[in-house]
């Protein structure tokens, strides 16, 4: 049973297979889809001045068939350390929640029936790209120690921008593809293997 409340006040994280599947659902390019409906370069979801997710209307989700994992699992939490384990815990409900639920299916039924399994494939190959890049950039400050540590600070900050550029699925696989002579994908699961590939090469550039 919905009540719509679990779709307010919240901060609800995207990666770029999300994105491009809710860019499919609306029939525009990722980078268009990050303009208009996310916040800091593509990190989160937009939701409007009453605190309302920008695809909530009275009927309910307008994107419920390519909604983001965290929306899948509600109210499931899922969580992976750098290790890969996995466990999952339940969330408690908004104060105002009137969604009912039960407690008989195992969590294994549960990913099933929200098809959860490529969304969680894809959040743990873009989440082992960005601690690749976060140990790249510590083994960098370690090797810069002798340098002025704001300059340091700087590069690291624009590291991340750039990563944040690269994100853009779209415009990142058009590039790569351009570069390497390789056909445009169309299916959204074939444009995530260029991107990580893509993303990994940049990631480990000279």
């Amino acid at each position: 049973m919905r009540c719509l409340q679990c779709c307010r006040e919240k901060k609800i994280q995207v990666n770029p297979y999300e994105i491009a599947r809710l860019a499919g659902n609306l029939g525009i390019s990722t980078t268009e889809f990050i303009a208009r409906y996310t916040l800091e370069q593509g990190a989160y979801l937009k939701f409007n001045d009453n605190g309302i997710c920008v695809f909530l209307d009275h009927k309910g989700c307008g994107v419920h068939k390519d909604r983001p994992l965290v929306c899948r699992l509600y109210p499931i939490g899922r969580q992976v350390n750098e290790m890969g384990d996995e466990w999952f815990l339940e969330l408690q409900p908004e104060a105002a929640c009137n969604g009912r639920y039960g407690r008989t299916a195992t969590i294994e039924d549960f990913l099933e029936d929200q098809g959860a399994t490529a969304y969680m494939l894809a959040a743990d190959g873009y989440l082992t790209l960005l601690w690749e890049m976060m140990e790249i950039m510590d083994c960098m400050s370690a090797k810069m120690e002798i340098r002025d540590a704001a300059d340091v600070s700087v590069e690291k900050e624009n590291a991340l921008v750039e990563y944040a550029e690269w994100m853009d699925m779209d415009a990142a696989v058009r590039k790569y593809c351009q570069e390497n002579k390789i056909i445009f994908p169309d299916k959204v699961e074939d444009k995530m293997h260029v991107h990580i590939d893509a993303l990994r090469l940049w990631i480990n550039q000279p």
